[in-house]
């Protein structure tokens, strides 16, 4: 009981960072869940359920409901299956797994409940918050001696790319899940091996591999973007290919790095090459293509030679 209630104290504090703290708040914010993993991998799942309705309480009291309302239903609900996974030391794909479901979970829950019991929509608050910066851009240019033809191509620019953010925005989502749940495993897993538990380890990075069957919808998603691009971008087909090919293409660039820093471990060169390949994912638009196709590639042609054989392989 004694140590339910220090934990949730120090969700009460991490809530408090968050809210007033706006650059460390960020990051606080993220890891929120974090006194409810550890309550719950070292007490079980009742008193790390009796830790978040008593640190929601509180800051529901302290800060504001709705503030108590959104760290509960979006980062409560991942730390609970956390805490009960460590607890039950499963496996640490296992545990990532059911961690990113359950967060993808809790980001639905959230929108819906927000929707129903607020009366807001998260999204479309986000979204004309953007639009009214687009607004307030395109006075900027203008009273810096911007020609009309260029603040148009501009802002019709940034608008496209606000169009694209709406529609991949369940995609997002799926992506944003299971860094949620690598970050709060990673950080409690730190925690907790101070405090005696011990964890199994994640495989090396350089022997990853993800599932061969994500070349399928990958492909039927290429395929349905295209045609729907060209007839009808309205569409719920064509907002589904597009999240489809978001994630699919996601975790193959995942691949592709993976097989980038096998490649340098392999052939002993320095490892700050394959760190310039990541930076250059973030710079370069087109190195993400490429990334894309190299990590297709390496699940067709099995590079390392750690898949199960298939008939391609064996013909070959």
């Amino acid at each position: 009981m004694v140590e339910a209630g220090i934990l949730a104290a120090v969700a009460i504090v991490m809530a408090l960072i968050s809210m007033y703290v706006p650059v460390l708040g960020a990051f606080v914010n993220f890891v929120w869940p974090l006194p409810i993993v550890i309550c719950g991998c070292r007490h079980g799942l009742k008193w790390s359920i009796m830790t978040l309705l008593v640190a929601t309480v509180i800051i529901a009291m302290i800060i504001s409901p709705i503030n108590a309302f959104f760290l509960a239903a979006i980062f409560g609900l991942l730390g609970l299956i956390l805490g009960e996974c460590m607890r039950r030391h499963l496996p640490p794909m296992k545990m990532m797994l059911y961690g990113s479901v359950g967060a993808v979970i809790a980001l639905v829950l959230n929108i819906v409940l927000s929707f129903w019991v607020l009366g807001i929509d998260p999204i479309e608050m986000m979204f004309s918050s953007f639009h009214q910066s687009l607004e307030q851009l395109t006075v900027y240019y203008r009273e810096h001696g911007m020609s009309e033809a260029d603040i148009k191509k501009t802002v019709d620019g940034y608008a496209e790319m606000l169009r694209m953010m709406r529609i991949i925005m369940p995609g997002a989502f799926m992506m944003c899940a299971p860094l949620m749940a690598f970050v709060n495993y990673m950080a409690a897993k730190k925690i907790l091996t101070k405090l005696g538990e011990s964890f199994e380890a994640f495989p090396p990075f350089t022997m990853l591999q993800v599932p061969g069957w994500i070349l399928w919808p990958y492909a039927a998603s290429l395929f349905a973007v295209t045609y729907y691009y060209q007839h009808d971008q309205a569409s719920w087909m064509y907002t589904l290919s597009v999240n489809v090919q978001t994630v699919c293409s996601f975790v193959l660039v995942l691949q592709g790095i993976v097989l980038l820093y096998w490649f340098v471990e392999t052939k002993h060169k320095p490892r700050w090459w394959a760190n310039i390949g990541i930076a250059l994912l973030f710079i370069v638009p087109i190195f993400t293509q490429i990334m894309v196709y190299v990590g297709a590639f390496d699940i067709v042609m099995d590079f390392r030679k750690i898949r199960p054989a298939s008939r391609f392989r064996k013909q070959r």
